[in-house]
């Protein structure tokens, strides 16, 4: 007997080990027996799937978990390791707790106890975690994949057209050395002839040619000192000048044009009127809601003294009688009991006087409960006045605006596009007595506080156009004028010019947002511009003439001398963007080299 003991009192302190190991973990802790019940629930897994823990607790895992579709996920990673019946099964669940999507870490253990006739099967232990967070790091890393094969991408096609721009310019600097052999070739013809001619006519001759020949560079190179300069690289698109936005002014009431007094093309100025509306017809509806207004007043100003009012103070004089009339049978009652008390009156007195008693005490109840009613109609009646009122305050500001609004005047400053409803070709189909809806566009006005400039490009030179990019914009209708603004609007979509061969443009969109008074006289909507797209700019670019650059073996060089021994060397640099005279050293040379020029 004494061996049993230590056993038991070895074996309880060890449960509650496990109990507040249990209670303590960051991870959901949830055991289920094999009658499907749930044992075990400790505190984090309430938390994470924002149960109440002594509600979960000893109940069916079918009726908390498997009829709410919040938890379908973790329900099936139970019922998973229920059916497949593996040792440890892992998966991830999503559950939605308040309002908002959790992915859960689930491990699920099939449980069983070792006896006599085998594997006995003692339920299903379950522990998840939020892996919010490793969701979250693996969202960023996926974006960050992608980004990274999408700067590849952009490498790659740099790298390509980098490629495509070499070439070129490897064919232009051969074309250069052409034209340049020609043109040495031509003037070596001309000087020698003409030194024939010098020779022939002047006794100088032989002193002032041997003078050129001195003066000449060695090798017919020249130096060219690296310093850093501005330099930009810009694309110029024909365009056309459009307003910056059309501002449509609509009709805010169905009637008639009284007077129209603009002109389709007119400029107009803020404030300035456009048309007046014939509002015969409203003036009749505001005086009917004004009526109504007065109306919803007086209804009002009636029932704010209800409590007062005449049904009121009856219903509070019907209860003071009842009470009156209840005391005056309390008295009676004690009288009639005290005289049946002492023998000197029959029973029936104090019966009588019972039931008067409670006839009083009836009525108090019904008068007190009509009292109640009279007040609470009171406060309907005063509700319901009070909304009448605020619907008619605000139909009759509604038709008041409309009457202000009767006179229709110009919201920003502009040019009239249209007049009305298009009809085919025509933009002014609207005049005196045109009838209109509420809501009918009847003026269009194209903004020219500031100006939108469109117009195409080709499919190479649109890779290099990006929204944000500076824009100067002029025109031979308004010279001395340059406008500056921003590219607005890149299309992504090419379109085909109509005619034979014509290949694919992209529409761009560059805007001014503000133009100041001698600009507006000037530029006029449909005026033909050049916009100057600034593609690239830099106030420190280090440059160097076309002939000074060698692609012949393939990767770009150029040739330094060193000012102190006057010895050259080849320097491979990287070059940027090339204009009609030089190119861009990104990297390779600083300012002070001198660079050898054919």
């Amino acid at each position: 007997m004494t061996g049993g003991r230590p056993d038991e009192t070895a074996e309880q302190p060890l449960s509650s080990i496990y109990r507040a190991v249990c209670e303590s973990m960051t991870s959901g802790v949830m055991l289920i027996d094999d009658e499907g019940r749930i044992e075990t629930f400790n505190p984090a897994a309430s938390k994470l799937l924002g149960l109440d823990r002594e509600a979960v607790l000893h109940r069916n895992f079918t009726e908390v978990f498997v009829v709410d579709k919040a938890f379908e996920d973790l329900s099936e990673a139970v019922l998973a390791a229920i059916y497949e019946g593996a040792v440890g099964h892992q998966r991830v669940a999503t559950v939605f707790v308040e309002g908002r999507t959790v992915p859960l870490a689930v491990d699920t253990a099939y449980l069983r106890e070792l006896s006599g006739d085998g594997d006995v099967h003692k339920g299903i232990i379950a522990v998840f975690s939020d892996i919010s967070e490793l969701e979250g790091l693996r969202a960023k890393e996926i974006a960050l994949a992608q980004d990274v094969a999408a700067k590849h991408r952009e490498l790659q096609d740099a790298y390509r057209s980098l490629e495509e721009r070499n070439d070129r310019l490897g064919g232009l600097l051969r074309k250069v050395r052409a034209v340049r052999l020609a043109a040495f070739l031509c003037g070596g013809v001309l000087a020698t002839g003409f030194g024939v001619w010098l020779w022939d006519e002047s006794p100088f001759t032989l002193f002032s040619a041997a003078s050129t020949r001195a003066a000449g560079a060695p090798g017919g190179t020249r130096l060219f000192t690296v310093k850093p300069r501005r330099i930009a690289s810009t694309i110029t698109v024909a365009s056309a000048i459009e307003p910056l936005r059309e501002v449509a002014v609509t009709s805010p009431v169905e009637g008639k044009v009284e007077t129209v007094h603009v002109k389709l093309g007119e400029r107009v100025s803020a404030g300035q009127m456009l048309l007046a509306l014939n509002v015969s017809e409203v003036r009749t509806r505001h005086r009917k809601a004004q009526a109504e207004w007065l109306k919803a007043e007086a209804q009002m100003r009636k029932l704010a003294d209800w409590p007062n009012g005449s049904e009121a103070s009856r219903s509070k004089r019907a209860v003071t009688k009842a009470r009156i009339a209840l005391e005056a049978s309390n008295t009676k009652l004690a009288e009639a009991a005290f005289l049946v008390k002492e023998g000197l009156a029959p029973t029936a007195r104090k019966a009588s006087a019972e039931r008067e008693h409670r006839t009083r005490l009836l009525d108090l109840e019904s008068a007190e409960q009509n009292l109640n009613a009279v007040l609470a109609k009171g406060q309907e009646n005063r509700e319901i006045a009070r909304l009448e009122l605020e619907n008619a305050r605000g139909d009759l500001e509604r038709i008041e605006d409309i009457l202000r609004n009767a006179t229709v005047v110009a919201p920003v400053a502009g040019v009239v596009l249209q007049l009305g409803k298009a009809v085919g070709q025509r933009r002014d189909a609207l005049s005196a007595g045109t009838e209109v809806e509420a809501g009918e566009p009847l003026v269009t006005i194209g903004d020219m506080g500031g100006i939108t400039a469109s117009g195409q490009v080709d499919e190479v030179e649109v890779r290099r156009i990006r929204p944000g990019h500076a824009v100067r914009i002029l025109g031979p209708a308004f010279p001395g004028i340059v406008l500056e603004g921003r590219v607005a609007h890149v299309s992504s979509q090419a379109f085909r010019p109509p005619g034979p061969r014509r290949l694919p443009v992209f529409g761009i969109t560059a805007t001014v947002e503000r133009l100041d008074e001698a600009q507006r006289k000037s530029v006029r909507l449909g005026m033909s511009a050049d916009m100057k797209i600034v593609v690239y700019e830099s106030d420190r670019a280090l440059v160097v003439p076309v002939g000074a650059v060698d692609l012949s073996r393939g990767s770009p060089r150029v040739r330094v001398r060193d000012g102190e021994t006057g010895e050259e060397r080849v320097v491979e640099v990287v070059t940027g963007i090339t204009t009609i005279d030089s190119v861009e050293i990104v990297r390779g040379l600083a300012p002070g080299d001198r660079v050898v020029a054919p």
